[in-house]
């Protein structure tokens, strides 16, 4: 296939993505009732923890599987019932179990296959369980819906930023031995449409914060945005893979479409603290 015609082909599936998963995401962060947003979230979550417990757990380990949902599932209630401390108390409990299951698993002889699993169990919770659990946690702010749907435009117009300044100009790489598409044109694209994003944003955002409050903030999320997707390009070239999944067809897995956002959720609601502050 032409350059030309896979890039074609890439645009058009982001657009197929966008029909398909922005109508219900947008219903679930406007609607007050934050239990559709709660399932929504349980719903996207368990299709990427699935990716994850297939590529770094394996397959057939459907007990860890299942402790690692249950795990996900009290952290994230927890966060939309009690807050921040149902989210530390939630996210205990899944470390709990990884510790039983190693309890349980490892032999007296000694286990590095055990020990290497529950490391990558651990993991999961802190990237992929906690990343989401800041989701519930913003709704509650004041202003919770705009501020995620902040956080998701500029995510979303820096990831398209970067696609089509790199296509356009290519260049200097920006880390070959992790992603060899990433171009420093792409990055530099992708920030300044993010700064734009974050900017036009402020007509629908609360009036406390300023237009360069909002323009520093997306800068930050364009660069931390990228790191999170550079960080699960880490865990793909490690594991010889294109895609966490097939699920989203030509456009990988849930996984794959989460990565900059689950590194950008935590620094809006910590902003949104400070900012807020009395």
């Amino acid at each position: 296939m032409s350059e030309t015609k896979q890039s074609k082909t890439g645009v058009l599936s982001r657009w197929l993505v966008a029909l398909v998963l922005v109508p219900p995401t947008l219903a679930a962060i406007i609607l007050t009732n934050k239990l559709f947003l709660l399932f929504w979230v349980a719903l996207i979550g368990t299709v990427a923890w699935w990716e994850y417990a297939v590529n770094l757990l394996g397959r057939e380990r459907r007990g860890l599987l299942a402790m690692s949902l249950i795990g996900f599932y009290a952290t994230l209630s927890g966060a939309a019932f009690f807050g921040p401390d149902g989210q530390v108390a939630g996210l205990v409990t899944a470390l709990a179990f990884g510790a039983m299951y190693m309890m349980y698993n490892l032999s007296p002889q000694g286990d590095r296959i055990t020990v290497n699993l529950v490391g990558r169990y651990g993991l999961g919770h802190l990237y992929l369980t906690l990343g989401l659990s800041f989701i519930m946690l913003i709704k509650q702010l004041e202003h919770g819906a705009n501020w995620l749907i902040f956080v998701a435009l500029v995510t979303a117009l820096n990831d398209t930023g970067a696609f089509f300044v790199g296509s356009k100009l290519k260049g200097p790489k920006l880390f070959v031995k992790v992603s060899p598409n990433k171009t420093i044109s792409g990055f530099l694209g992708g920030c300044a449409l993010a700064i734009i994003a974050g900017i036009a944003s402020q007509s629908y955002m609360p009036l406390d914060f300023r237009w360069t409050h909002l323009a520093g903030l997306s800068l930050v999320l364009a660069i931390w945005g990228t790191l999170g997707d550079l960080f699960e390009s880490c865990f793909k070239r490690a594991m010889g893979i294109k895609d966490t999944s097939t699920i989203l067809r030509s456009h990988g897995g849930v996984w794959d479409r989460l990565d900059s956002l689950l590194f950008n959720f935590p620094p809006v609601y910590f902003f949104i603290c400070w900012m807020t502050w009395p």
